[in-house]
């Protein structure tokens, strides 16, 4: 008869083992035999329990009950029989708190979980932590206080405690009376006297500052390392101690090679050591110190930057370290400069319009009485060549105030189709013509670029300038290679420029083997009358009015050069439409310059430009009425009583400007014919006289003869003309 046969057959050991909650395995541990309350705890009845397996009940945590089994051996050392007694679990027994015993005066918090999670004990510390008694803590889940987004790490770290050696730790946020709180807990098993696993001790502690800290610390850490910023720290004697990726991304120079090379970091970019001793100066004494400094990356290349130096001190208000912020300024320094380039230019631009306005005003008293002086026969032949000479002078500073509108972009631009190719080709051969045999030409043109708009004679004028200029860096070493290139490219790659990145731009390359420039030469070598060339005849314009010419083309300039080794000039321009073009009249015969008895307004400001008008006319019979400026214009206009049959008018006026006097003209004296006469009438000023209505415009300096046939041609018109243009 067996142990549990013999219990039950008992009938008084039979009544108190119905009492309890037992379960006898066989070998197999298979259930054999049960009693009602153990089926009762176990939520089955006897039938459902005998022949299944006791461990495929599952966790008994779940059923609330613990068991404790005791074997029966009989003849092997294999227990035949085992006796399971069942027993519920009373959380609120208090039987538990022993185990968290040395822990009831302690600040930690101390947890006592059964192995289905739920609470057995408490100390002090951890129910005044939650604002909850301690009795009131047995049976109740704590996995509920936990955190939603830490659920998942709490049930990883109970995995992993209840496998051997069943110790572990963890740090979650809880619900406390404090609000959201981080607490780290130390996990062990307690076991009862027979070894087995009776629950789960965990002792805690708030770590929210430390948590705090970190999170502040890695959010500073993380934004140091991705600042867009270069970031240094230093020691107050410089030393370095720390750069940030930014760093090392701008200058090239890791914080290792900072090491090894001892690359003295705060000094770099300051241009003498005084200016370095007033920066130490200034972070000595505790401030800060900003400033823009130039420096070299490490391939050398040139590095701008913002630099702001400031002290980091520790609690007792000591210096321990230099915090240095760099931010790369290249760009935009190279943005400025060529802001404060355009600048100039565009200031020297309306200064040199100024200049040849009065130039064009003396060129044409000279030019004129000259020409009167030939027309009424010299004394002899001495003195009509002199007169000639004067001539052919006045003739050269006429192309050279050209020269000077171009470059101010004062003057009309005539588009054309234009292949650039075939003008590089005509060019070519005429300079392989008359420069130097010691220089040769190299071509490599793109045939694939197609006609375009713009003024032939212009870039003509551009191409020839700048092969004369490589022509004259070459002649001091005896000659060299002048390269002309062209080539189609995209304006997404002239971005850099101010180009459009939808449309193409034809590139002329011209690159010679001379002898480069300095920087300083560089800087100016587009300003007008500066010239390297003093003792040889230079004019200090050939750039300039290049320079002109590219902008007035909407198009860009590079120049590469290096000292000792070459120049290159890069030319954009855009490749457009074909515009229509603007066609100046060829001038006529050679006629006997004709009279007539009108009446004729001349408003100049220049009384010499009078004084040679009314030789011109008066003699041909015509009556003249001579205005010095637009105020004095318009009250003749109002005054006089006589027809006025025609005006010769300047723009640039005193006290009133000549559009102006325009539209008074075409109130006051609406049947006048008017011949508009400047120095210098800008394609603005042109298109607005168009729009009132004006056709006939001559520019200074004028011939005499040519304004006489002007003048009597305008005279006898009897339809309104179309629009006539002139240069």
């Amino acid at each position: 008869m067996t142990l549990a046969a013999h219990l039950l057959s008992e009938p008084a050991a039979a009544h108190a083992v119905s009492e309890e909650a037992v379960l006898v395995l066989n070998s197999r541990r298979r259930i054999q035999q049960v009693t009602p309350r153990a089926a009762t705890l176990l939520d089955r009845t006897p039938e459902q329990l005998i022949g299944q397996v006791f461990e495929s009940l599952g966790p008994l945590e779940s059923y609330r009950v613990t068991a404790r089994e005791q074997p029966v051996y009989r003849h092997s050392r294999r227990p035949s029989l085992i006796i399971v007694t069942l027993r519920m679990i009373d959380y609120r027994s208090g039987e538990y708190d022993e185990q968290i015993l040395p822990w009831q005066g302690s600040v930690e918090l101390a947890l006592l979980r059964g192995p289905d999670g739920r609470v057995l004990a408490v100390n002090e510390a951890f129910a005044r932590k939650f604002g909850v008694p301690r009795h009131s803590w047995p049976g109740t889940d704590a996995a509920t206080l936990l955190h939603p987004d830490d659920i998942a790490g709490w049930r990883l770290a109970v995995a992993r405690i209840d496998r051997p050696p069943h110790r572990g730790s963890h740090e979650h946020r809880w619900q406390t009376a404090q609000g959201w709180r981080w607490l780290s807990w130390e996990d062990c098993a307690v076991r009862n006297a027979d070894g087995g696993i009776i629950g789960y001790r965990s002792i805690g502690r708030d770590v929210t500052k430390r948590r705090l800290a970190e999170e502040h610390f890695q959010k500073l850490a993380s934004a140091v390392e991705q600042s867009p910023f270069a970031i240094v720290m230093t020691t107050p004697d410089g030393r370095v101690q720390y750069v940030n990726p930014r760093y090392t991304q701008t200058t090239g120079f890791t914080l290792e090679e900072i090491f090894e090379k001892n690359i003295p970091v705060l000094r770099g970019g300051h241009a003498s050591d005084e200016s370095f001793r007033e920066f130490e100066e200034i972070i000595k004494s505790g401030r800060k110190w900003t400033g823009e400094l130039c420096t070299r990356r490490k391939d050398g290349a040139v590095l701008w930057e913002s630099v702001q130096v400031s002290p980091i001190r520790n609690f007792a208000d000591e210096v321990t370290h230099l915090l240095s912020m760099r931010e790369d300024i290249t760009e935009r320094k190279k943005l400025e400069e060529q802001l404060r380039q355009a600048q100039k230019m565009e200031s020297l631009g309306t200064l040199a319009g100024g200049i040849a306005h009065d130039f064009n005003n003396v060129l044409a008293i000279i030019n004129g009485f000259a020409e009167i002086a030939i027309s009424r026969g010299p004394a002899n032949e001495t003195q009509a060549r002199h007169l000639r000479e004067i001539q052919d002078a006045a003739q050269r500073a006429v192309g050279l105030v050209r020269q000077i509108l171009t470059f101010s972009r004062k003057t009309e631009t005539m588009f054309k189709s234009v292949s650039v190719n075939q003008q590089i080709k005509d060019l070519g051969r005429m300079c392989a013509e008359t420069f130097p045999r010691t220089i040769s030409f190299e071509f490599a043109l793109d045939e694939t670029i197609p006609e375009f708009s713009a003024d032939p004679n212009q870039l003509q004028q551009v191409i020839m300038n700048l092969c004369v200029n490589a022509r004259d860096a070459m002649l001091p070493q005896g000659g060299g290679k002048i390269c002309v290139a062209t080539q189609r490219v995209s304006g997404a790659t002239l971005l850099r420029l101010g180009g459009d990145m939808e449309r193409d731009y034809v590139c002329i390359r011209v690159s010679d083997t001379g002898c480069g420039m300095p920087a300083h030469v560089r800087a100016r070598i587009f300003e007008p009358f500066f010239t390297t060339k003093q003792g040889s005849g230079g004019t200090g314009l050939g750039l300039s009015v290049v320079y002109g010419i590219i902008l007035n083309h909407r198009g860009f300039l590079e120049v590469e050069s290096v000292e000792g080794q070459g120049s290159t000039f890069l030319i954009y321009l855009p490749l457009e439409a074909v515009k229509t073009a603007t066609i100046a009249p060829t001038p006529g015969p050679v006629r006997r310059i004709p009279g007539g008895t009108e009446t004729i307004l001349v408003v100049e400001d220049e009384q010499s430009l009078r004084d040679l008008l009314k030789a011109l006319l008066v003699p041909r019979g015509y009556k003249l009425l001579l205005a010095p400026d637009g105020v004095e214009a318009v009250n003749m206009l109002m005054s006089e009583v006589s027809a006025i049959d025609a005006i010769l008018l300047d723009l640039n006026l005193p006290r009133m400007n000549g559009i102006e006097v325009y539209r008074n003209i075409r109130r006051l004296r609406p049947d006048a014919k008017v011949i508009v006469i400047s120095g210098n009438i800008t394609p603005e000023m042109r298109q607005e006289l168009v729009a009132l209505g004006q056709n006939d415009f001559i520019p200074k300096p004028y011939s005499l003869e040519d304004l006489a046939f002007r003048l009597r041609e305008l005279l006898d018109r009897k339809t309104a003309p179309a629009p006539d243009v002139l240069v």
